[in-house]
C-alpha cells in the first residue's frame, strides 16, 4: 500500500445509549459495522440501488440511537431550546429529527443562495446530542442554534464534541460552518442573537449508507487482463508492466525477449510482485490481485515481445510487443488526451480509433481525470476494458486530475494502478509528479491538485538542467482556463514564469472540458511566435462538456467536441506538427512549431 492512503486511528469506546461528554460511541465504527452487515446480508445486486428508507429499516435500535445522537454533543447549564437548520434541497429529512420529536418552526434562514428550514426541541439541563446529517450523503450539513428556555436566563455551552463545531451568534454575516466562508444572508427575528453552533461541511457524509456500493461490469478472472505499460525509470532501458487477476492467482510471472528473436530465442522470465487491491464498496468483486514486473537492462530503441501469466507453461497470455525509447535523437509521435472521465465507452471508441489511425504513435499521454471516481475500481475497470489492446502495446503516461483525488484518502488507487517514476519533487508524495526524456524532448508531469509552490523549485531544476530541444509540461488545472468562471492563478503565476524563463514549448492540460489553444504566451501576454512563448492547450476526450469563456488569450476554441491530439516531432528541421482529431477522424485544429 503506498504512503498516500490515509488511515484513521479510532478510540475504542464503550457503546452508550445516549450522548455523553468524554467517551462517545463511534459513529464511524457504527457505520463501518452497518456497511459490513449490509455486504453480508443484502443481495449484492440490491446494494447499489438501496434507498435511505430501505437502509433505515435494516438498522438496529442501538444503531439508530447512536446515529441519531452522537454526531455532535455538548452540555448546557440551563434548560434550552435547540434549533436545527436543515438544507431544504436535501430531500431526505434526517430520521432522528422526527424520532426525537423535533418540530418544524416558521421561518427560513438564507445562507448565501441556499435556504434552511428550522426544526426545534426543548431540552433540560445537561448533555445534548444531535444526529448525523443524512444517511444518503445528500444536502449541505446542518447547523444549529441554542437559546435559553427562559428569556430571564443566559446559557453557557460547554464540552462541544467534536471540537471543530465552534460557537458564534445567529446574525447576518455570520459564518455557519467551520472552515467555510458561507454566511447568513437573512434570518427570522425570533432566532436572531441565539448562540450559533457551527456545522462542519466536511462531515456531511459521515454516516452515508446508500449510494456507496458499486458493481463492476468487468470483474477479475483467473486470466490476466488490464495489462498496462508505464515507465518507472529510464524509458530507454526499463519497462514497467502491470496486470490484474482474481485472488485465485496468487503470483505472477513475465517472460520477454527481443521481438526479432521471438521465434527461435530463449525467453527470459522474471517474477512479478503481487499485491491485493481492495475496494470494499465493489460488492461483486471487492478484491483482486495486481501483479507488477519491472524490466531493466533493456536495449534502447528496441522492440520486445512479452507475455504475462502465472508461471506455468499453459498460463501465458498471447505475446504483445513494446518498444523502448530511442538512444539519441529520433523522430517520434505521441498522442495527448484531456479528461476521459465520463462516457468511457464512447471514449473507448475515440482511443481505439487513435490507435488504428496512428499506429506509429510511441505512447499515450493523459492530462488527468482518467476516470470520474478515482478511488472506485469499477470506473478503472471500465477505463481499462475500453482501452484493451492499446496500453499493453503503447506506454501510458498518466497525470493526476482532481477526480483521482476522490474523497479524503488521496489518489491511492491511481498510485496502486500505475508504476511511475519516483524522481519528482520531494515536497509531494512519490509518483505524483515526475519527469522523463524521450528522444530530444523533456516531459515534466506535475500535480496541480497540490500547491504549485511546492513543485516550483523541482520544476526549475528539471527545466534548467535539460538540454532537450523540446520542453513539454503536463498537468491538469489550466494556467489559462477555457471555462468562463475558472482561474488557476498560482499555476499561471509560478509555473508560467518558469515556462517563460526556460522556453517551454507546450503546456498540455485538461479539467475545463472545452477545447482551447492559446496564442503563444509570455509574461501573461500574447506574443507573435511560438519561439517567443508557450502554447497552452486544454483538451477533453470524454463526453462531459462545459461552456467556454471569451478570452483575449484564445487563438482557437470549440465546445462539445471530444478530441485526441497527435504531436509529431520531426528532427531534420526541428519541427513539431500538432493535429487535434475528433471521434470521426476529422482534423479540428492544427499548428506547426519550427525551431
Amino acid at each position: 500500500m503506498k504512503s498516500f492512503r490515509l488511515f484513521l486511528v479510532l478510540l475504542v469506546v464503550v457503546p452508550l445509549a445516549h450522548a455523553h461528554v468524554g467517551l462517545h460511541p463511534s459513529v464511524h465504527d457504527t457505520v463501518a459495522s452497518i456497511v459490513e452487515r449490509f455486504r453480508e446480508t443484502v443481495p449484492p445486486e440490491d446494494l447499489p440501488g438501496m434507498t435511505a428508507e430501505q437502509a433505515l429499516a435494516l438498522l438496529t435500535e442501538e444503531e439508530r440511537d447512536i446515529l441519531g445522537s452522537e454526531h455532535i454533543t455538548f452540555t448546557v447549564d440551563v434548560p434550552v431550546v435547540v434549533s436545527v437548520y436543515r438544507d431544504v434541497m436535501q430531500g431526505e429529512v434526517p430520521f432522528w429529527l422526527k424520532d426525537r420529536a423535533f418540530e418544524t418552526v416558521s421561518g427560513k434562514v438564507t445562507v448565501e443562495d441556499e435556504t434552511f428550514e428550522i426544526w426545534s426541541k426543548a431540552f433540560p439541563v445537561g448533555d445534548i446530542g444531535l444526529g448525523v446529517n443524512s444517511i444518503s450523503g445528500a444536502g449541505d450539513h446542518y447547523f444549529a442554534s441554542i437559546a435559553p428556555a427562559s428569556s430571564a436566563e443566559t446559557v453557557e455551552v460547554t464540552n462541544i464534541y467534536p471540537g471543530q463545531h465552534t460557537l458564534g451568534v445567529m446574525k447576518v454575516g455570520e459564518m455557519v460552518y467551520s472552515g467555510s466562508s458561507d454566511r447568513i444572508v437573512d434570518l427570522p427575528e425570533h432566532v436572531e442573537g441565539q448562540i450559533l453552533l457551527r456545522g462542519d461541511s466536511g462531515r456531511r457524509r459521515d454516516a452515508q449508507l446508500t449510494n456507496i456500493f458499486r458493481l463492476t461490469d468487468y470483474p477479475a478472472t483467473s486470466d490476466p487482463d488490464q495489462i498496462v505499460l508505464t515507465w518507472s525509470d529510464d524509458p530507454k532501458t526499463t519497462q514497467a508492466i502491470q496486470w490484474r487477476t482474481n485472488r485465485e492467482i496468487e503470483s505472477g510471472s513475465l517472460r520477454y525477449i527481443e521481438a526479432s528473436q521471438a521465434e527461435t530465442g530463449d525467453w527470459q522470465v522474471v517474477e512479478a510482485t503481487t499485491e491485493p487491491l481492495e475496494n470494499e464498496i465493489l460488492v461483486n468483486d471487492p478484491v483482486c490481485n495486481r501483479h507488477t514486473a519491472v524490466l531493466t537492462g533493456l536495449k534502447p530503441g528496441t522492440s520486445y515481445a512479452y507475455a504475462v501469466g502465472d508461471g506455468t507453461e499453459e498460463g501465458w497470455t498471447d505475446p504483445a510487443e513494446f518498444t523502448t525509447a530511442p538512444d539519441g535523437t529520433t523522430p517520434f509521435k505521441f498522442i495527448y488526451m484531456g479528461d476521459a472521465q465520463n462516457g468511457l465507452d464512447t471514449w473507448g471508441k475515440l482511443v481505439q480509433d487513435a490507435y488504428v489511425k496512428q499506429p506509429e504513435a510511441a505512447f499515450y499521454l493523459m492530462a488527468g481525470d482518467l476516470v470520474n471516481r478515482g478511488n472506485e475500481r469499477n470506473d478503472w475497470d471500465s477505463f481499462f476494458h475500453n482501452a484493451r489492446g492499446i496500453f499493453d502495446r503503447r506506454q501510458l503516461v498518466p497525470c493526476l486530475g482532481n477526480h483521482e483525488y476522490q474523497g479524503d484518502a488521496g489518489p491511492w488507487m491511481y498510485l496502486e494502478l500505475f508504476n511511475l517514476p519516483e524522481n519528482g519533487p520531494e515536497t509531494i508524495p512519490a509518483e505524483c509528479g515526475y519527469s522523463f526524456t524521450y528522444s530530444n524532448a523533456l516531459f515534466v508531469v506535475l500535480d496541480s491538485n497540490l500547491p504549485a509552490a511546492d513543485q516550483a523549485e523541482w520544476l526549475e531544476e528539471q527545466l534548467a538542467n535539460s538540454d532537450a530541444t523540446w520542453k513539454i509540461a503536463v498537468y491538469h488545472h489550466p494556467a489559462y482556463s477555457s471555462g468562463p468562471r475558472r482561474d488557476n492563478t498560482e499555476v499561471r503565476t509560478l509555473w508560467g514564469a518558469l515556462f517563460d524563463k526556460y522556453r517551454v514549448d507546450l503546456a498540455l492540460q485538461g479539467h475545463d472540458h472545452a477545447y482551447l489553444r492559446t496564442y503563444p504566451m509570455f509574461d501573461g501576454k500574447r506574443v507573435d511566435s511560438p519561439s517567443d512563448g508557450t502554447i497552452y492547450i486544454v483538451s477533453v476526450s470524454g463526453t462531459k462538456f462545459y461552456d467556454q469563456g471569451d478570452f483575449d488569450y484564445t487563438e482557437f476554441g470549440m465546445t462539445n467536441v471530444a478530441t485526441y491530439q497527435v504531436l509529431d516531432i520531426e528532427i531534420g528541421e526541428d519541427t513539431l506538427k500538432y493535429k487535434a482529431y475528433d471521434i470521426d477522424g476529422a482534423v479540428r485544429d492544427e499548428f506547426v512549431i519550427e525551431k
